[in-house]
């Protein structure tokens, strides 16, 4: 069986650019939707405005019956919050809105009753300006002196002499979210380094005590119970002991975070380390019960960089490429997708994300009409899938240019949809389409964004979306064709029109060879006029509405699907390539 399955995919290989066919058994997290909550905003238990752990708890029923197999909760440390739960003060304690810390054992253990892993969002870059290492730091106290960046001014020695001089920066390094990147401390007469704004100062990981607390922090929450961790900024950890300026990128404008080559504040090499310093941390806890722990990463770096990401022990280098940065059109996706899964390393899971709480969300990026198509594509690619909440019912943004996808779940039309009971009203405003947009609604509606979410995410239990191959066709410049196959199993083609004005004709077998001469259709988006049940013959011409979206199938399942823009010749060199891999693994 395994010469036979080794010989397919060598064969296979020969056939299809974009390939992904991973042989032998998946782990947990491989072929997993991972569903993010912001629990500020999914649901308020208590009545006070604010989301909470049992809130969460509540519905995590109507998690497992949409497909997704892990929760991954942003921040919800003790903290001000004052940067949406960034701001931690506490890494061993919750923030007491969400509930308490038995609250959230409560979720832990219904979460794994429901064989639903849980994700936590890890902040090892800074703290709050308000944490107690900070204030220890402030006043110099022993053990917490270089707890934090601090840095002398440039004219020190005047600023000490007169408090009324102006300290000047120690060198041009930029805050993300403001001006200079240092900080001046009035109490400890010295700057302080943040890279994103000013009450979030960063830690010193060239202190080994920082390395020491982390490790504390991480063996806390995984005996507690939790799957994994999600590093926020990993890219940002270190900044190099260089405090040069960074090179300057047009002279002909003022430096700003945007104007400047970060040579020495992000991507540093160090960083690699520190992931297999917490890789070794999570796989000791493996040696003991055989389940793994997941590192995800946030780091919107170049493939090079999160490449090295994988190798030095994570399993989810998060891919932001497919994220709206711009309009992506069907040649955008393909590239994006093919450059991540022809490069990454032998052995990596792809994973992709189309939506989070930093992001403008697609339905009010792209529009409503490619809602289906989108939330397809993301649970259609292999591996990972990380979806947002709201996504499954085509949630859009509020106008509040921070929490601009972080609304309150919308669950029914009652008034704050269903969110909370508070008088109130939540900590945000709902956004003004939940009469129309909410579970319950769409719930009873067959061809609703959610059940259409549904009907694909189930597809993810089939054995070709699991491990089969993978091939991309575009029609017109316009109709993205995603084909998923694995031979002795049913075959799937996902077909999105991305163009939202103008309907498209396509014939497949114009492009796609070794299809059955019917397939049926397993689901079409509203606007399709495709049902599930109908047949398309791919020998003749089907018309596709503006933005509409279907997933067929070939129940018959030949030997093999591919594109014929991608194929190449079966030589015999490549055969005896293939034996030549038997040999070896036989």
């Amino acid at each position: 069986m395994h010469w036979t399955c080794l010989l397919i995919t060598c064969i296979q290989l020969t056939y299809s650019k974009v390939l992904v066919s991973p042989i032998g058994d998946l782990d947990w997290w491989q072929n997993s939707i991972i569903y993010e909550i912001f629990p500020l905003s999914f649901k308020d238990s208590d009545g006070d405005g604010s989301g909470d752990f049992n809130g969460i708890t509540q519905k995590l029923d109507y998690l497992v019956d949409l497909g997704v197999t892990a929760i991954w909760l942003t921040p919800f440390f003790e903290s001000p919050l004052e940067s949406g739960g960034y701001d931690i003060t506490n890494y061993l304690d919750v923030q007491n809105v969400f509930g308490t810390i038995d609250d959230f054992k409560e979720l832990l253990n219904a979460a794994h009753a429901k064989n639903l892993k849980v994700v936590m969002d890890f902040v090892p870059n800074h703290t709050s300006d308000k944490h107690i290492w900070f204030e220890k730091s402030v006043n110099k106290e022993p053990n917490y002196v270089d707890y934090y960046i601090w840095k002398d001014a440039k004219n020190q020695e005047e600023v000490l002499k007169n408090n009324n001089t102006i300290p000047i920066e120690p060198n041009n390094w930029q805050m993300i979210f403001g001006n200079s990147a240092w900080v001046w401390h009035n109490t400890r007469k010295q700057f302080y380094f943040a890279q994103f704004i000013n009450n979030l100062p960063d830690l010193n990981y060239r202190n080994e005590r920082i390395h020491e607390e982390m490790k504390k922090i991480l063996n806390y929450w995984i005996e507690l119970g939790i799957d994994g961790i999600r590093i926020d900024a990993l890219k940002h950890v270190y900044e190099s002991e260089n405090m040069d300026d960074e090179p300057i990128v047009d002279k002909n404008i003022p430096a700003n975070y945007f104007n400047l080559d970060h040579i020495f504040t992000i991507d540093q090499n160090e960083v690699y380390d520190l992931i297999k310093e917490w890789r070794l941390l999570l796989d000791e806890f493996k040696l003991k019960d055989h389940h793994t722990r997941i590192i995800m990463t946030e780091s919107y770096s170049n493939t090079s960089v999160l490449f090295k990401y994988y190798t030095s022990g994570a399993e989810i280098p998060t891919n932001f490429n497919l994220l709206e940065e711009y309009y992506h059109t069907p040649s955008d996706y393909e590239r994006e997708i093919e450059n991540w899964i022809t490069k990454m390393p032998a052995g990596a899971t792809f994973n992709s994300v189309l939506q989070n709480h930093d992001h403008t969300r697609f339905p009010t990026f792209y529009g409503k009409e490619l809602i289906d198509g989108l939330n397809a594509l993301s649970l259609f690619l292999p591996g990972v899938s990380i979806v947002l909440y709201g996504g499954e019912i085509g949630m859009e943004d509020l106008p509040d240019k921070i929490n601009l996808s972080r609304g309150p779940m919308q669950w029914d039309d009652t008034e704050y949809a269903g969110f909370t009971n508070n008088t109130n009203g939540p900590w945000i405003e709902v956004h003004s389409d939940y009469i129309t947009r909410n579970v319950q609604t769409e719930s009873k509606n067959p061809k609703s964004y959610l059940n259409f979410f549904k009907s694909v995410s189930k597809l993810r239990q089939t054995e070709t979306i699991k491990r089969g191959g993978m091939a991309i066709d575009i029609f017109n410049d316009a109709v993205f064709v995603l084909n998923r196959f694995l031979p002795g199993y049913e075959n799937y083609t996902l077909i999105i029109n991305m163009d939202k004005n103008y309907t498209q004709h396509v014939r497949l077998s114009d492009q796609i060879s070794n299809l059955s001469d019917s397939l049926t259709i397993v689901v079409g988006s509203e606007n399709s006029n495709f049902n599930t049940g109908n047949s398309i013959s791919t020998g003749q011409w089907f018309a596709l509405n503006p933005g509409a979206t279907i997933i067929l199938t070939d129940a018959t399942a030949p030997e093999s699907i591919y594109s014929s823009s991608t194929q190449l010749n079966i030589t015999f060199q490549v055969l005896l390539f293939c034996l030549f891999f038997i040999k070896v693994y036989s």
